[in-house]
């Protein structure tokens, strides 16, 4: 992958748009990112780590608070990056989300986080944010880890990576190499095994706590017992279980005693409920024969009080019937009534229409003597108008000769009538001469006057017309309902009949409201009268129903007074309360027995239930014993904590393997810079101790000093010296994870500072060996403040602030010689 342009709006220190044009720099060698401290030059990288994957280069500057502090409120932040990759050009833009002014209104509104990629083929941008995720993962091979790790060199942080321990290590290693597969193996055996371990531990706990509750009564056994629980049944389960089989053994032959002794009871108690049940019915029967007694002396009561009601109600209803034949004359007299009503009102109607059409007619004869009127006045007012209009035309005409001579006559001009240059006496123009325009608005005012009078004509004769048809349509209703063709004949006759109308009218609504209040008295006595029917009906029904259960209580009296007699036979030399104390006697001896059957059964059953838990668990118990000695082997072996071994995991074996794959990387470029000093060991933990804690060996770092012979921490290295083993390290990892990326080669980096430290001789060591980066058409840039870099490489990228006048935020500059 190689930047090709970079644009920045808003973003970071950069308050407009600024544009990097990388193809500028050529395809390979190194160029400087120089310039003011805080001016901006890692965002260069931050921009384009933002573009590709949505994130800084570091980590530590949140997307959301990339907007610049400079820009103006109008200027939208985003970056966009033009990239080759494979011979292919592709462009990618993204914007985080921010404030900005809204589009309407005066208020601001939040702009969303987007992304898009555009393809160089006819394919469709991608426009999802979490589309182009993948998708430039899927394109570059690499996520933003590893291309940071490859393409960002950071002094600082692999500073830290060189001084660091193996755990701190280890988890930078898991993240680059993907070995978390082998710490979650780890973590997974070591909780498979406690839980193994807890799985035994419970099923030992349930073991006791159920031998806990056996069920015993007999003193010798209740002591073994007790013996056993103070040991916790420790290797004594079996023998304990052996006991319960015994215990259970004397409380079934106990329950066979008990339950023989329950049947000889329960055999002389069933003789003696029979006498008793007798004793008993006979009281039922005596108390039965009371009750039927009483009820057949309510039900005589009843009967006679229904009997005395029934001819009451019969003398009511003969006489609601006759009021009720007497208001029903009424309501045919109403209906007469209703009839003559109705023919009324359909004359009066009648002649009702007949007086709107009379009053329409005299409406219009009075519409028309207006418009006549109106007509007339516009006649006038025409004529006026028209003479008006005429002698002032011909005013208009006469002074035609004085406009010549005013308008057209000029001395030494030719005359347009006689054509003579000399006009020694020239027609005066009159002072109240009219002018075309005053002619041309007394010809329209006569005109529009002479349109009113036409208009009146038109509407004149169709009020006429309607005139002419409504006087023939009044004579002929009033020829068909009077009798009569005179209009004012007519006029008389419909409003005397009229008044004649509504007085008849009126006196029917008078008589039929005294009517109507009869009817409503009829219909209310003949309701009235269903209801007392329906109530009688429902009271000789009752009285029926009365009658037979008096003759089945009759019948059931004589039934009783049968089978008091029969038992009053049986009963003969009979002491009951002799008979009642032996029965309360047999009860309490079942009662007893009872009990101690059911206390046997629930120890029987208990033991049993207990004997087959502890079984089951003892079972599962030896089975979890011989898995937690497998399962827990195996995770001491690959956590690395086998007792009198070296305290090394499986992940960190596999992160070892990677760890000496780097350092062989690194060792090439820092014997180059260090001219054959310096080399970088992994500690190869010949002294290390099995009994250290918890501490993590097999990562640890350690300096092979040639000079001397000696290996030594890589703590005890100088400013310089850690600086170039730092970069070394780093460009050994950056080339070892490219590797494991799939020999993914990109044609772009960035080193950021730490080059103050080094002396000259070391500087150009330093690079020298970032030049090599360079070859096979790499671009590697150097973000610095070193002044002798500015002196040994050619192509730089200014970053300047702005200040004053220039404005604010910072600016770039492309230097190429």
């Amino acid at each position: 992958m190689r930047p090709l342009k970079l644009v920045m709006s808003a973003f970071g220190p950069y308050a407009g748009q600024t544009v990097i044009d990388f193809s500028k720099l050529g395809e390979q060698g190194l160029y400087l990112i120089t310039g003011d401290t805080g001016a901006g030059k890692t965002v260069i990288f931050d921009a384009v780590s933002y573009a590709l994957y949505g994130q800084t280069s570091g980590g530590v500057r949140d997307a959301n608070m990339l907007r610049s502090q400079y820009a103006d409120a109008d200027t939208p932040t985003f970056v966009e990056l033009e990239f080759s990759f494979r011979g292919k050009c592709y462009r990618v833009k993204r914007n985080p989300e921010y404030r900005r002014p809204a589009k309407r209104g005066n208020g601001m509104t939040k702009e969303k986080a987007g992304a898009e990629l555009f393809y160089p083929d006819d394919r469709v941008p991608v426009t999802r944010m979490s589309e182009v995720d993948k998708s430039i993962v899927e394109l570059l091979g690499l996520n933003h880890k590893q291309f940071t790790q490859i393409t960002m060199i950071a002094q600082g942080q692999f500073r830290k990576f060189l001084d660091t321990n193996t755990d701190e290590r280890s988890k930078i290693f898991r993240d680059l190499f993907h070995t978390y597969f082998f710490q979650q193996l780890q973590d997974k055996l070591k909780q498979d095994a406690a839980a193994k371990r807890n799985e035994f531990l419970e099923q030992q706990r349930r073991s006791e706590q159920a031998l806990n509750g056996i069920s015993c009564i007999y003193p010798v056994y209740t002591e073994q017992l007790q013996s056993f629980a103070l040991r916790h049944y420790e290797g004594c389960v079996e023998e304990v279980l052996a006991l319960v089989d015994t215990i259970i053994t004397l409380d079934e032959k106990e329950q066979q005693q008990v339950a023989a002794a329950a049947a000889i009871v329960t055999k002389n108690l069933t003789a003696l409920q029979d006498s008793l049940g007798a004793i008993a019915k006979k009281q039922q029967i005596e108390k039965y024969m009371q009750t039927t007694d009483a009820r057949i002396v309510s039900m005589q009561k009843q009967l006679e009080q229904e009997a005395a009601a029934a001819v009451q109600r019969q003398e009511a209803l003969q006489k609601l019937e006759a009021e009720v034949n007497e208001a029903q004359k009424g309501e045919v007299e109403l209906a007469q009534l209703q009839t003559e009503r109705q023919q009324l009102a359909a004359r009066q109607r009648e002649l009702l229409q007949l007086q709107d059409m009379q009053q329409r007619y005299q409406r219009q004869e009075v519409a028309l003597l207006q418009k006549r009127q109106e007509y007339k006045q516009a006649c006038d007012n025409f004529n006026h108008l028209n003479e008006q209009s005429d002698a002032c035309f011909d005013r208009f005409l006469g002074a035609q000769a004085g406009l010549l001579a005013h308008d057209k006559l000029k001395p030494g001009k030719p005359c347009p009538v006689c054509g003579s240059c000399e006009h020694p006496q020239p027609v005066q123009l009159a002072q109240d001469a009219p002018t075309e325009n005053d002619v041309e608005q007394a010809r329209a005012k006569a005109e529009a006057a002479q349109k009113i009078r036409d208009g009146l004509i038109g509407e004149g004769k169709a009020l006429k017309e309607h005139l002419e048809l409504d006087k023939t349509l009044l004579i002929g209703k009033g020829v068909e309902l009077l009798g009569c063709d005179d209009l004012k004949l007519i006029a008389e006759k419909a409003q005397a009949e009229l008044k004649d109308v509504n007085n008849k009218i009126t006196s029917l609504r008078l008589k039929m409201g005294f009517l109507q209040e009869k009817v409503e008295q009829y219909r209310k006595l003949a309701r009235t009268l269903e209801q007392q029917k329906a109530a009688d009906k429902q009271a000789e029904a009752a009285a029926q129903n009365l009658r037979q259960q008096l003759a089945g209580a009759e019948g059931q009296l004589q039934e009783l007074k049968k089978q008091l007699a029969e038992q009053n036979e049986l009963l003969t030399d009979v002491d009951e309360q002799e008979l009642q104390q032996e029965h309360e006697k047999l009860l309490a001896q079942q009662r007893e027995l009872e009990l101690q059957d059911k206390r046997l059964y629930a120890a029987i059953k208990n033991n049993q239930r207990i004997k087959q838990e502890v079984s089951g668990y003892e079972a599962r118990r030896a089975a979890c014993e011989a898995e937690y000695s497998l399962i827990n082997s195996l995770s001491a072996t690959l956590n690395g904590t086998l007792t009198g071994k070296k305290r090394v995991n499986l992940e960190t074996y596999v992160q070892m393997h990677y760890f000496d794959k780097i350092l062989q990387r690194a060792n090439v470029r820092l014997l180059h810079m260090s001219r054959g000093q310096y080399e970088l060991c992994r500690d190869k933990m010949q002294n290390a101790d099995s009994k250290t804690g918890n501490s993590k060996t097999g990562l640890d770092l350690e300096v092979k000093d040639y000079y001397s012979g000696n290996l030594r921490s890589v703590k005890t290295l100088s400013g310089g010296e850690s600086f170039m083993a730092s970069l070394a390290l780093a460009l050994g990892l950056a080339d070892e994870v490219q590797s494991c990326a799939g020999g993914i080669q990109l044609d772009t980096m960035f080193v950021d500072e730490g080059f103050g430290s080094l002396d000259d001789s070391s500087l150009q060591q330093a690079i020298t060996t970032l030049q090599g980066l360079s070859e096979g058409h790499r671009l590697v840039g150097i973000i610095s403040h070193v002044h002798d870099l500015q002196e040994i490489i050619d192509k730089k990228i200014l970053v300047r602030k702005k200040r004053g006048e220039q404005g604010t935020g910072s600016e770039i500059e492309l230097a190429v010689d």
